[in-house]
């Protein structure tokens, strides 16, 4: 059976998860595109729009007029405003966002999501994202590049590397609590990597 042009839409936005709620408003978006019937009828969008509502949000939703559910454009902009969320403030969200950002061990997700952070911000400037990812490195990251004699100017050199560092990385999809040990590449012992080698180096 082919599925319904009303097929369950499992976003849900609750009021804090500010980027949900864009989300299900392209999703709305769409939608109202492919059915005639939302044309020209501002009620039902609100409902399929309030429908996708969660806790906090969707007890604000339900406290409101029934009038408040006469405009889409109106009812989105007092939801947006409701929780934070209008215009002038995402710069502030996406900010929020990415000093929160952590490194991680998944490099191509840390990087697509740094990406998407900073190109929504504007920035774009080579330096000042190398010293941004730079600043989130964790302390094995910085040890290896050094060891490597390795700094960067351009952001793209820089995202190429550690994704094809990571990609090499043998290390990588090994099961967790595995019992094989690495061999160190300086000195031969194993149980440690030539990154974390001690002893003497020729």
């Amino acid at each position: 059976m082919a599925p319904s042009s009303e097929a369950k839409i499992e976003l849900k936005f609750n009021g804090s998860n500010w980027q949900v709620l864009n989300q299900i408003e392209a999703l709305a978006r769409f939608h109202f595109l492919q059915d005639d019937d939302y044309s020209d009828n501002d009620a039902r969008k609100c409902a399929f729009l309030a429908c996708r509502f969660d806790g906090p949000a969707l007890d604000w939703a339900a406290s409101l007029p029934e009038s408040a559910m006469a405009d889409y454009y109106g009812f989105l902009t007092a939801t947006r405003q409701a929780f934070g969320v209008a215009d002038n403030n995402i710069t502030a969200l996406l900010r929020r966002d990415l000093d929160s950002l952590q490194w991680n061990k998944d490099v191509p997700v840390f990087f697509a999501e740094f990406d998407r952070l900073t190109l929504a911000l504007g920035i774009t400037s080579h330096e000042t994202r190398v010293a941004m990812v730079e600043s989130k490195l964790p302390m094995t990251m910085k040890v290896r590049l050094a060891e490597q004699c390795l700094s960067f100017s351009n952001y793209d050199t820089m995202r190429e590397r550690f994704n094809g560092m990571w990609a090499m990385d043998p290390s990588r999809g090994r099961a967790t609590g595995s019992t094989k040990k690495a061999r160190c590449a300086s000195c031969g012992k194993k149980g440690h990597q030539a990154s974390e080698c001690r002893g003497s180096k020729n």
